[in-house]
């Protein structure tokens, strides 16, 4: 069973998820065909209901000293580039900021300035790296709607300020939907 997805301008597959249940480091493989590109799936809560989605994975970032790594990953709908924290331990991605560097600035060899600090843009396969094999990573709404409001206001690339501690999703539940890259 598959579904169109109705939102936005996407022609991306919606299916059931009829398949292991919690945070799995291989409960799910990107589309058929799409073995070249580098994605994950993001647990979104927000108006397209609770789902998974598939999404592209464009490098990271890493300060001068490689202490700070982030992950800059696309969302299918919007096509922002969210800058996000890893969360190993709850699998909780928390958006820092958006980024407008087109993915082939992303190689390893390109720096830019954020907040007066400078970092590293590097590649998708060591952003890969980064998240350790996971494929399956929830997404922290109030780190997102930070995100979106700071960048709203300040029209350029800074980080949200620190997150707030606060319980965390730490499962994906059982049966939700997974939305697909097109092919």
């Amino acid at each position: 069973m598959q579904y169109r997805s109705t939102g936005g301008s996407s022609d991306a597959i919606v299916r059931p998820a009829f398949f292991k249940s919690g945070m799995d480091s291989s409960p799910l493989l990107p589309a058929a065909g799409a073995k070249s590109r580098h994605s994950i799936f993001i647990y979104t809560e927000e108006q397209r209901g609770n789902q998974l989605v598939e999404s592209l994975v464009i490098g990271m970032l890493s300060d001068i000293s490689g202490s700070d790594k982030l992950v800059v990953a696309q969302d299918p709908h919007s096509g922002l580039k969210f800058i996000y924290r890893v969360d190993h331990e709850s699998s909780n991605l928390d958006a820092a900021a958006i980024t407008e560097h087109e993915p082939d600035a992303f190689n390893g060899k390109t720096s830019v300035q954020i907040n007066a600090m400078s970092y590293r843009l590097g590649t998708a396969e060591n952003a890969m790296k980064l998240l350790r094999g996971k494929t399956q990573w929830i997404q922290d709404k109030g780190a997102v709607l930070s995100v979106l409001l700071q960048n709203a206001a300040a029209r350029k690339t800074r980080f949200a300020s620190a997150r707030i501690e606060r319980d965390r999703m730490r499962k994906v539940p059982q049966g939700v939907p997974v939305e697909y890259l097109p092919t």
